[in-house]
């Protein structure tokens, strides 16, 4: 009896007992196996936020944005030729003419420069391009030195108001490629003769060039008036946010005995001397237009003296 009790026993143990064995909280349980929570949440590799939003990569703002080099709203070229400029600056523009035309190389006022270089004075030059092929190495020294600025003069000292509009378009880009074989750039441009008119300025301003006269005319051109005349012409007439014009293309034989005095005389009255593009770029500089003159301006010297005559040209060099 006792010992079929212990058979019934153990015969009925494995099967009916599976508390142990085939609970399947353990093995079948998928909570830590199958719970897609960890590696198919796309939450970290799939976002798209860090790498396909174009803000920091695709925002054109900075890159793409015109305002310091293309911008010509904020700053555009005058329309009109430039006299002078309204500005609170004691300060002045002394411009040099360096002509020639297809049958005058005429030559270079060495002492001219020399004084300019020894009282550290800077200055815009404005060669014509015929003036820079005749005078390579001389245009070459001009162009060395960090004190000297260029401008535009035209190819040939032509009269811009009375050739063609093609013709006066190449005079002023034939030029442009000169003076870039000097490793410049011109700063402005300055007709001939002082001629000019709107379709003038708009070719200029095709080069991106300020059209630029001048409000101060020293009659040094073609010697018909003393060095204490021009001196005394200068001093009297510059101001503030003035341009004078004079020559170094060796048709101005008194520049060089006025030039000291009208240096001293000047830094008398308190004024310092800017280069042109300098003296545009003053802050508060606002650009006054030059009188009309469609066919040039009567030299200094001419028949009719007064107030008109000191706004005109003393450029004596025929056009080509």
């Amino acid at each position: 009896m006792h010992a079929l009790f212990i058979a019934l026993l153990l015969s009925a143990g494995p099967d009916a007992a599976p508390a142990a064995d085939a609970a399947p909280v353990a093995d079948a349980a998928p909570v830590a196996d199958a719970a897609p929570v960890a590696d198919a949440a796309p939450v970290a590799d799939a976002a798209p936020v860090a790498d396909a939003a174009p803000v920091a990569d695709a925002a054109p703002v900075a890159d793409a944005a015109p305002v310091a080099d293309a911008a010509p709203v904020a700053n555009p070229l005058p329309v009109f030729a430039i006299a002078r400029v309204r500005t609170q600056d004691p300060v002045v523009a002394l411009t040099f003419d360096a002509c020639a035309t297809l049958k005058q190389d005429n030559g270079f006022d060495r002492e001219v420069f020399d004084i300019l270089k020894r009282e550290h004075i800077p200055v815009t030059v404005f060669p014509t391009g015929r003036w820079i092929e005749t005078h390579p190495a001389e245009a070459k020294e001009l162009a060395a030195e960090t004190w000297i600025e260029f401008g535009n003069h035209s190819y040939s000292h032509a009269r811009m108001t009375r050739i063609p509009r093609r013709k006066a378009r190449a005079q002023i880009a034939r030029t442009e490629e000169i003076v870039a074989g000097l490793g410049r750039k011109s700063v402005a441009f300055r007709p001939p003769a002082g001629a000019w008119n709107r379709s003038v300025v708009r070719l200029a301003a095709r080069q991106h060039l300020p059209t630029v006269e001048w409000d101060v005319i020293s009659g040094d051109a073609g010697g018909h008036l003393s060095a204490k005349k021009i001196v005394a012409t200068v001093l009297s007439a510059a101001k503030a946010g003035s341009i004078v014009i004079f020559h170094i293309n060796g048709r101005a034989p008194h520049t060089k005995e006025a030039l000291p005095d009208i240096i001293r005389g000047l830094r008398e009255q308190g004024l310092a001397f800017v280069t042109v593009s300098d003296l545009l770029q003053r802050p508060d500089a606002q650009p006054v237009s030059a009188r009309p003159a469609p066919f040039g301006y009567r030299p200094l010297h001419g028949k009719k003296r007064g107030p008109k005559s000191l706004k005109g040209i003393a450029d004596a060099h025929p056009s080509d």
